[in-house]
């Protein structure tokens, strides 16, 4: 009798083993810093909207700095092109580049944006959230962290992204790494960060907006219970919507300056190739926005934002709720404990 209770006892200490096995695992990850953490969420959830998104950026950046009109009812007819022409993968083309960019880049925007929210409210604990202006401030220094410490990463996704490779393989198969190097050998620190003023000025309204909308609109509906996922989608893809909208001439002026010389344009300006030699030197923002304006007159500055539209709220709810579950995921106990006890406490 003995006997086979102890081995029914081995045999349920077994199965719980076997059930809580990996617990230690995470037990692990959520002894490590809050911002190791978050940049661990931001990243993994960067990548997974990235990821889903990918193909529409590959089509949206090829219209960006080339003088062709966009329709979005030409989408699929785009797509079925680049297959047919560069095989299925070309549609994830420099998807490699986004992902090693995406991980820092997000992660990082992550994790500033919490640390901000995080002193802000630390400083005030009868709020329960960021004011619309402190989450935009908090925004664009999240936004501004990001872009600079990952911006020559952005700039070689994108020029990977025009160029254009046959079936089989071409002279311009060129890696991220080969593209990154010869930045660096053509024009030396400058050259890893052409385009950079527009980017700038594009990123801090564009993350400041986003990130606020997205606060706001969590903190109205989560005053009182957790938010479900659709409704963090919805935020998500609302702040997204608004953001993308409002800084898209910037986006535009931006790609033009990080390809031209690797595409052809309609503009006068060369630049540098990462597949060949260098050329004149690249243009000034302002002219590559009188060009454009010259060239495709407001309207250019809007092309292939109605792509936008459709892939910019996927993608923004697609990573704010990743990243809240997965923050969610890793959050310790003393952490959600504080963070219920200001819900109750400032309602």
């Amino acid at each position: 009798m003995n006997g086979t209770s102890s081995n029914s006892s081995s045999s349920s200490s077994d199965n719980n083993n076997k059930y809580y096995g990996n617990s230690w695992y995470f037990d692990e990850l959520k002894r490590l810093p809050k911002e190791i953490r978050n940049i661990m969420a931001g990243g993994f959830a960067g990548m997974i909207a990235k990821s889903v998104v990918a193909p529409f950026d590959r089509i949206k950046i090829l219209y960006q700095v080339s003088s062709a009109e966009f329709q979005i009812m030409n989408l699929p007819k785009i797509a079925k092109r680049i297959v047919k022409e560069e095989g299925l993968s070309a549609l994830w083309k420099g998807h490699t580049a986004t992902l090693i960019r995406v991980f820092p880049y997000s992660g990082i925007q992550f994790m500033v944006f919490d640390r901000c929210k995080t002193f802000v409210l630390r400083e005030q604990e009868h709020m329960w959230g960021l004011s619309p202006l402190e989450s935009l401030c908090a925004g664009m220094t999240a936004g501004a962290v990001s872009c600079l410490a990952t911006y020559p990463l952005d700039l070689t996704r994108a020029q990977l992204a025009v160029l254009k490779m046959k079936k089989g393989g071409s002279s311009h198969n060129v890696g991220f790494g080969g593209a990154l190097h010869r930045n660096y050998l053509d024009r030396g620190v400058k050259g890893l960060f052409r385009g950079i003023t527009p980017t700038l000025m594009g990123i801090l309204p564009y993350s400041g907006i986003a990130f606020s909308f997205n606060e706001q609109a969590k903190r109205k509906v989560s005053e009182r219970r957790d938010l479900t996922t659709i409704e963090r989608m919805q935020c998500g893809a609302l702040s997204g919507l608004f953001a993308q909208t409002l800084t898209y001439p910037l986006e535009v002026t931006r790609r033009r300056m990080q390809t031209i010389g690797i595409v052809a344009t309609s503009g006068k300006n060369a630049a540098v190739d990462v597949v060949g030699k260098a050329h004149n030197r690249p243009p000034s923002m302002s002219v590559i926005i009188k060009e454009l304006y010259q060239e495709q007159g407001i309207r250019g500055f809007y092309k292939g934002v109605s792509l936008n539209w459709f892939k910019g709220p996927i993608a923004f709810s697609i990573s704010f709720t990743c990243f809240d579950i997965i923050q969610s995921f890793l959050e310790t106990d003393a952490e959600r404990r504080f963070r219920l006890h200001r819900r109750t406490t400032t309602v």
